[in-house]
């Protein structure tokens, strides 16, 4: 067997992304970037600088100010951290919210599990 082909074999097959999976920048995520983006500015640093304190790469932090990914609570809590800002200023003024894909919305990643409708009540007993 050629090596070709040997790749060809083993090569793991690739996904297509679910066309119901949103994507970003999505307003909500372009809304905590910009209030990044403004903190940062006010605080005086550069994207290098609050990217070492924070321990993220330089990109991650141009990446957030656009948008384009959806970071962590943590990973938003050290930049907070390193910025002397709380997260609650960070999302002030933000009035996006994402509705559940129950609610019309879109699935949040391609692999999540869907609810095809509400659970039933189960009947129980009160605890004595």
């Amino acid at each position: 067997m050629s090596l070709a082909a040997m790749v060809t074999a083993t090569a793991p097959k690739t996904r297509s992304r679910s066309k119901k999976t949103p994507r970003v920048p999505n307003p909500l995520t372009i809304a905590v970037g910009q209030n990044l983006q403004r903190i940062r500015k006010a605080s005086g640093k550069t994207q290098v600088m609050l990217a070492f304190e924070a321990e993220v790469e330089r990109s991650r932090i141009s990446k957030l100010e656009c948008g384009y990914i959806n970071p962590s609570l943590l990973t938003l809590g050290s930049i907070c951290y390193c910025l002397g800002t709380t997260l609650s200023v960070l999302f002030e003024g933000i009035t996006e919210t994402f509705p559940p894909s129950t609610k019309g919305g879109p699935l949040r990643r391609s692999n999540q599990a869907v609810l095809e409708k509400a659970p039933s009540k189960v009947n129980r007993r009160p605890l004595t």
